[in-house]
């Protein structure tokens, strides 16, 4: 019995400790005003609930219970240990578009930090790591880069067409059109033309994706875990490449008539004529990479589900003509 006197104790501790924080919780979002909605459980939130709807495939349910039960223009959620509030709809999306660095900020949950960029960097705003990003896309967007690129994407269409489509008579489109925008976004963003690095590549960034919504418990085992550990591979693929790449401008006599983002990356210099830090140009192709990624993918698998669904629109862009 005396050996189950301290069992108990820490018992009876933990259970009022869990009880306290729950008190505390619900008063703190009581004494606020916030969108109707709930928050869950401390810490987790609703992130399970979340994550059974996704691994069900219909990740819109978690959305749409939520709209008929509380309001369809905006609701709170606790995802991913952060309370947040959901806006749906047309206005909320213009809320959100015309308030940018008004009302609202560019912001991502300490989880996903720890998936996305290197852990020797600290990150002090993510607003400032966006627009130091988007200065470089404009120059992607110039014609003589474009001249370059919309050839690249339209022969690697016709290619992934021909080996992973054309040989059946179902495919899934949303996996196949991940796995070319990956490859395209390789070409396009680093230069990498190898199947077998791309995927390998593939592969390290599989595990990022598929632990970025779980519940994070960093422990062996868990998908939160494998997720850090592919972004650290898939950084560690990315210096390797920066290597190889300043080994290549050295011996070049000349600058390429086409610049990868990587490249231009590498070659650019602040005010004083220092390079990036190295660290600093892996986790902008991480960006790049992920934020490229499920969203064109989407898109991509959204437009042929709607010409499948719409035969005489899907013929008349077949004849090239206005649907």
């Amino acid at each position: 019995m005396d050996l189950l006197l301290p069992f108990f104790l820490h018992l009876s501790i933990l259970c009022i400790s869990l009880s306290l924080i729950v008190v505390v919780h619900r008063r703190k979002s009581r004494n606020t005003k916030l969108p109707q909605g709930k928050t869950g459980w401390p810490i987790i939130g609703e992130t399970w609930d979340f994550m059974m709807a996704a691994r069900c495939g219909t990740p819109e349910k978690f959305i749409n219970d939520r709209v008929r039960k509380y309001s369809p223009e905006v609701f709170q959620t606790s995802l991913l240990g952060h309370n947040m509030a959901v806006f749906c709809g047309s206005g909320g999306n213009k809320f959100l578009f015309s308030s940018e660095n008004k009302s609202v900020t560019g912001w991502l949950p300490h989880p996903l930090v720890k998936i996305l960029f290197s852990p020797e960097r600290v990150i002090n705003s993510f607003k400032e790591e966006s627009a130091k990003l988007r200065k470089f896309l404009p120059e992607l967007l110039k014609p003589e880069p474009l001249q370059h690129s919309i050839p690249v994407m339209d022969s690697m269409a016709k290619d992934h067409l021909k080996a992973d489509w054309f040989a059946y008579k179902q495919v899934k489109v949303f996996p196949l059109s991940k796995t070319y925008t990956f490859a395209l976004a390789c070409r396009l963003f680093m230069r990498i033309k190898d199947p077998e690095h791309v995927s390998r590549l593939q592969n390290h960034f599989n595990l990022v994706t598929k632990g970025i919504l779980s519940i994070p418990l960093n422990f062996p085992g868990t998908a939160y875990n494998r997720a850090i550990n592919g972004g650290n591979m898939v950084r560690a693929e990315i210096l390797a490449i920066m290597e190889d790449r300043r080994r290549e401008l050295v011996s070049e006599s000349k600058e390429p008539e086409f610049m990868d983002i990587l490249t231009r990356m590498l070659l650019v210099r602040d005010e004083n004529g220092n390079p990036m830090d190295d660290l600093e140009i892996v986790d902008r192709v991480v960006g790049l990479l992920f934020g490229s990624h499920d969203t064109t993918s989407a898109s991509i698998s959204m437009v042929m589900y709607y010409l499948a669904d719409n035969p005489h629109v899907y013929m008349k862009v077949l004849k090239g003509s206005s649907p």
